[in-house]
C-alpha cells in the first residue's frame, strides 16, 4: 500500500485548521474583537516587522511595534475611525490589491481583516 508524502497530510491539516479559525463552513470566529487580542496576534507579527512598521522601520511614519504605539498610530492618525469602517484606511489597505495592499507580500486572511473591522465597528476601543 502506498502512503502519500507527509507534506500532503500536513498541508491538509493546515487547510482544515485554517478553515476552523477563519470561520468557514458555518463555524463562528470566537476570537475577541478587542485591541488587546488584535495587536499582539495580528498587527505586531504581520505589520510591525523590521522592514515595515517597526520602531526602526516606520514606513510612511507608521509605528506599530507595540500595543500602545500601534493603537495611537491607528486611531490617533485616523487610520482606524471608530464606529466607521468605511472611513478606515487600514481596512482599505488590507483589502486592496497590488502594491497598495498591506501587508504587501502576503495578504492577511479575510477572517483577520473581518475581526479588525468588527473592532472598528464596536468603537475601536483600547481594550
Amino acid at each position: 500500500m502506498h502512503n502519500p508524502p507527509m507534506t500532503c497530510r500536513r498541508g491538509l491539516f493546515l487547510v482544515v485548521a485554517a478553515a476552523a479559525v477563519m470561520g468557514c463552513g458555518g463555524m463562528k470566529d470566537d476570537r475577541p474583537a478587542k485591541w488587546s487580542f488584535i495587536a499582539p496576534t495580528i498587527i505586531e507579527p504581520s505589520c510591525a516587522t523590521v522592514n515595515c512598521h517597526s520602531a526602526i522601520g516606520q514606513r510612511a511614519g507608521v509605528d506599530l511595534h507595540d500595543r500602545a504605539t500601534g493603537y495611537q498610530t491607528l486611531v490617533g492618525r485616523n487610520f482606524a475611525v471608530p464606529f466607521n469602517p468605511d472611513q478606515s484606511e487600514v481596512l482599505f489597505l488590507m483589502r486592496a490589491q497590488g502594491s497598495e495592499r498591506m501587508p504587501p507580500d502576503v495578504p492577511l486572511p479575510n477572517a483577520d481583516i473581518d475581526l479588525i473591522e468588527s473592532w472598528i465597528m464596536a468603537g475601536a476601543m483600547d481594550n
